[in-house]
């Protein structure tokens, strides 16, 4: 994995997985194994290995350069969470003076509490988990000193859902009819920010990613979030949209190399189900050619279409894995490692096609760019004459400009003509079908 360019790890499943949860999964189906993100305590799994086991893993990973980010589940526990007897006070509870109290969003605990299901408000409650409750000193103390703690096995945290924890979510779900002075003396801060910077105070390199919906995404980077899911630019990939997907890459550049995206991951459908092979490759290279950090899904380079839910380990069918495909991956990959892609310069341009997405990337010593065809069009992408002036002016070019597809490996020369600098990209090798095109200007 290493050898392919990635950075990091994210292994899904590494705390025990609670036996209410996977009871519960079972009377779904037979073969669920619970969810991960039903954790009663964060004690490392020990189907996987328990905490020696996961130390290995991080030992070989760093041996390889690669990071390894683990799960922190910040809104919910399990159900069964012996956290309820011992600090009840985490959790919401009922409290009809607080909020109205429809009886399928609670449950009766063994300890006599009713405790609320976790859940995220537009969707029904998540049964195998228990509402933990924010406005807790107690509580917010507590998650503290369990990030700090994990922060000594782990390089990072993919906070799931990191959202529902903001004190607007928490004031309108869960204490409506509480008075702005009782809520504001119960929750005065947001738990991010005094726990993000508690965290990196003991170790500033570790990585905080925010799993964020709703326009929260800014928020959250300015509690002190390393990285925040980039929904937005999926969802226009998956629409064929270019206008949305232009509208994404002309925000501002803080806040794309703040921004994790992604055509794939556990809760989107399968990217080999969602796209043809030639838009899904286009998408992965506009994701990795970006700003943005990106987030490749097990089974994706191999056009895996199964989507799993996460309680099933096992798939349920045995899928050939896609060679050309892979090789695809492999190659993008390869080439988006190179330095100019990892921090350089960015700046969309227009290469006057309809559905057509261009940017370039630039630093002190290379210009290079992405074009691809975002959205289905009457032409063809390689056959249609498209103008680069874009990148011949990145790389100060006045006269000829070479052009250097990175991935065939064939160059070309074009000079300017009333200051338009037009090629059809089957002069670089681009097949018919292919969708994308990553390509170096060099003035000559």
């Amino acid at each position: 994995m290493a050898a392919l360019g990635f950075d990091a790890l994210w292994p899904m499943g590494v705390w025990q997985i609670s036996d209410g949860a996977r009871s519960i999964s079972k009377l779904v189906s037979d073969d669920l194994e619970g969810s991960p993100y039903s954790v009663p305590v964060y004690k490392f799994s020990r189907e996987l290995g328990g905490k020696s086991g996961f130390q290995s893993l991080v030992s070989r990973a760093h041996k390889a350069g690669l990071l390894v980010i683990v799960d922190f589940v910040s809104n919910h526990m399990a159900l069964d969470s012996p956290w309820i007897e011992k600090h009840p006070d985490f959790f919401i509870r009922s409290n009809p003076h607080v909020r109205k109290q429809p009886t399928s969003d609670y449950f009766l605990h063994k300890s006599g509490k009713v405790i609320a299901f976790g859940r995220d408000p537009y969707f029904p409650p998540w049964h195998d988990t228990s509402q933990l409750d924010y406005t807790s000193k107690a509580l917010r103390r507590h998650m503290i000193e369990l990030l700090k703690w994990i922060s000594r096995y782990a390089d990072g945290v993919r906070c799931d859902m990191a959202m529902l924890v903001l004190r607007d979510n928490i004031r309108q779900q869960w204490y409506p009819f509480a008075s702005g002075d009782e809520f504001n003396e119960r929750m005065p801060d947001e738990f991010w920010g005094e726990a993000i910077a508690e965290v990196k105070a003991q170790r500033p390199d570790f990585k905080f990613i925010a799993e964020a919906y709703w326009d929260k995404e800014q928020q959250l980077r300015e509690l002190g979030f390393d990285l925040t899911y980039e929904k937005k630019l999926y969802d226009g990939l998956v629409a064929r949209d270019a206008g949305r997907v232009s509208e994404r890459l002309s925000i501002d550049l803080t806040a794309l190399r703040s921004s994790l995206s992604f055509i794939e991951n556990h809760d989107e459908p399968r990217a080999a189900a969602v796209f043809s092979t030639a838009s899904n490759l286009a998408s992965a290279a506009l994701i990795l050619a970006s700003p943005c950090s990106a987030l490749i899904h097990e089974g994706q380079l191999e056009g895996k279409r199964e989507k799993l839910p996460v309680q099933r380990v096992k798939p349920l069918t045995n899928e050939a894995p896609d060679q050309q495909l892979r090789a695809g991956y492999e190659q993008l990959l390869e080439v988006t490692a190179q330095q100019v892609f990892r921090a350089a310069d960015f700046v969309t341009f227009d290469a006057g096609a309809f559905g057509v997405i261009a940017f370039i990337r630039k630093d002190t010593k290379r210009v290079v760019a992405y074009i691809g065809q975002v959205a289905d069009a009457w032409h063809r992408f390689n056959s249609t004459a498209l103008n680069v002036a874009g990148v011949a002016r990145a790389c100060g070019a006045i006269g000829p400009v070479q052009l250097t597809n990175l991935l065939e490996s064939r160059s070309i020369t074009v000079r300017p003509n009333n200051g338009e600098y037009r090629i059809e990209l089957r002069e670089l090798g681009v097949g018919e079908g292919v969708r994308f095109c990553l390509l170096e200007a060099l003035s000559i």
